[in-house]
């Protein structure tokens, strides 16, 4: 007795058995391209588009004094790391962004949205200024915000070049909770 079965070949497959003689040349007209999948945007929620620029000026000190300082002028000290593990032995670059841009970018996308969105970093030398020493894609990481007033204290990015692998925290949203009778039982 014979069982026939609907074999959907890939690439991957096509690759991965190719040594094996598993598939004939016919095999090859087959191959199915896998369904696209339909979003839809939620309500109210921030929309995926083109990058947002976020200008900075570089800095070459860091510590305490020097960030109030910074703070006080209506900077927030910040630091752009080359890879995901920067802390150790990593490139790592100061810089200071304009604390009205990134309270504006938390407030209007939330942090979890803010933290899980890629960004254009334009480092000048001033920010009054049209020359552009370095352009950069980067993720936000952490944002450290004001226990009272959360004014932005500092912003950690790393660098998200386009043939980069990084992990990102996607924030997700329920709809419906509230009248789910699963969580309304608890």
């Amino acid at each position: 007795m014979y069982r026939f079965q609907r074999l959907t070949l890939t690439t991957k497959t096509l690759h991965r058995h190719h040594n094996h003689c598993f598939f004939s040349q016919a095999a090859a007209a087959i191959i199915e391209e896998p369904p696209s999948i339909q979003t839809t945007l939620l309500d109210g929620l921030p929309e995926p588009g083109p990058l947002e620029t976020i200008f900075a000026i570089p800095r070459s000190d860091s510590g305490k004094n020097v960030s109030a300082k910074e703070r006080k002028a209506g900077r927030v000290p910040s630091i752009v790391f080359e890879q995901e593990d920067g802390q150790h032995g990593g490139n790592k670059r100061l810089i200071s962004v304009k604390q009205n841009r990134i309270r504006n970018l938390t407030n209007e996308l939330g942090r979890p949205f803010f933290l899980s969105r890629l960004f254009e970093l334009d480092v000048r030398p001033q920010f009054e200024s049209d020359e552009v020493i370095e352009k950069v894609r980067v993720l936000p990481r952490a944002v450290h915000l004001h226990a009272g007033t959360d004014e932005p204290l500092n912003v950690t990015f790393i660098r998200a070049p386009s043939h980069a692998l990084l992990k990102v925290d996607i924030p997700l949203v329920f709809r419906g909770e509230d009248i789910s009778p699963g969580l309304r039982k608890g």
